[in-house]
């Protein structure tokens, strides 16, 4: 069965995350994405965090499955003649470049769409298109500092630190997605194309929309610590005999049915936490007693303890004991896929499922340059002209 985007093409110019994931995000529902390498060496990724006997990069197979594989030199005649010669038959090109190297490389939005009229030319950015550091390099961690995330992630009294994933990368790389997948379907309805900018700061903003609208309205922050600094309810983690565990939205309606599941009835005739304002002003003082009640079960002791009350809880896991949850391996979220040099390996799957136009997890990233040959003997290329792109190193 077809997926959502069957019959898009995707022109994929993309490096590190923030593109490359967005663009996988079009592969898995169907799109045939042409992931466009330089020649020799390809996406840095495929370095990246290489395991096993097959080194295969982790980074590669995350973001990369599913594509094929196109090396190009754009800084040689030929190369350019390459995208030229595919831009007509495109309906999405993507780039994540600093502002004004598409454009010296005469594919910019203008040339573009003189070749493709109703192309969907999706730039992603680190800081966006206009403004003062416009053309300043950027990666996810910079985004996090000047986006005011890192300074709410961490200890109350403690320094500003970084989520421990590439979350402006992974939100830059869902808007950049569904910004595109917008624009076709505009397209559909128009038969006009456009231009989409996206970018790892404007996402890493857009993240926070609550939390910067608080402090704009209250000029009140502090850091996260172990919850979240603007909920007045039980939000925190919480550490067990064996680990920690997680415990959210706790109001007043559920206050009775969380003192009876920590079997601490007492807490309920307590004054001090008598409601939720009351337990606002003497959190920590609840907090100090709830710490020292947690550390009596394992967390598998206390998450059906808490779940038999309704609680909205959930074991801290890591990667390992994620991999194995019953929970992710029903929906999909992990799947194991026959990969054709590591045989069966796992990855990460969909978030979403479409039930009459399902996505469909490729087993391998392409080989560097795997479909260059495919690919110009699509586009009309004979092989003495391919032969001589690979002698002028074009390809």
């Amino acid at each position: 069965m077809p997926g959502a985007l069957q019959g898009v093409r995707v022109l994929d110019f993309t490096i590190f995350q923030q593109g490359p994931q967005a663009t996988l995000v079009m592969a898995d529902m169907g799109a045939d994405v042409i992931k466009v390498e330089p020649v020799g060496f390809g996406d840095l990724g495929r370095v990246l965090q290489m395991h096993g006997e097959h080194r295969l990069s982790a980074y590669h197979l995350a973001h990369s499955r599913g594509k094929r594989s196109l090396t190009i030199n754009l800084k040689t005649d030929g190369g350019r003649e390459i995208v030229r010669r595919l831009l007509p038959s495109m309906d999405v090109m993507v780039h994540n470049f600093r502002p004004g190297v598409m454009e010296k490389l005469g594919f910019g939005y203008d040339e573009a769409r003189a070749l493709q009229p109703a192309i969907i030319y999706a730039h992603a950015s680190g800081w966006g298109g206009q403004g003062p550091k416009t053309t300043h390099p950027a990666f996810d961690i910079a985004a996090q500092a000047r986006s005011g995330l890192m300074s709410m992630t961490g200890e109350v009294d403690g320094g500003p630190l970084p989520v421990g994933v590439a979350i402006a990368d992974y939100v830059g790389a869902m808007n950049l997605a569904m910004s595109v997948i917008a624009a076709l379907y505009s397209r559909e309805k128009t038969g006009i194309g456009q231009k989409i900018e996206t970018s790892l700061f404007g996402s890493a903003i857009a993240a926070q929309a609550w939390e910067i609208q608080a402090y704009i309205l209250g000029r009140r922050k502090r850091r996260s610590g172990r919850g979240h600094a603007y909920l007045p309810t039980i939000w925190r983690t919480f550490k067990t005999a064996d680990g920690w565990a997680v415990i959210g939205g706790v109001g007043d309606d559920r206050w009775p049915a969380f003192c009876a599941a920590v079997g601490m009835p007492e807490l309920e005739q307590d004054e001090r936490f008598a409601n939720a304002l009351s337990r606002i002003v003497n959190i920590d003082a609840l907090y100090a007693l709830l710490d020292d009640k947690f550390l009596v079960k394992t967390t598998a002791e206390w998450i059906p303890v808490l779940e038999s009350h309704d609680m909205i809880c959930a074991p801290v896991q890591d990667y390992e004991t994620l991999l194995d949850d019953p929970q992710a391996l029903a929906n999909e979220y992990v799947l194991t896929v026959e990969h054709p040099t590591n045989g069966p390996t796992q990855i990460v799957g969909f978030p979403w499922k479409f039930s009459e136009t399902p996505a469909v997890a490729a087993a391998a990233a392409p080989e560097l340059g795997q479909h260059t040959e495919e690919i110009l003997l699509d586009l009309g290329y004979t092989w003495e002209q391919i032969g001589a792109l690979r002698e002028a190193k074009a390809i």
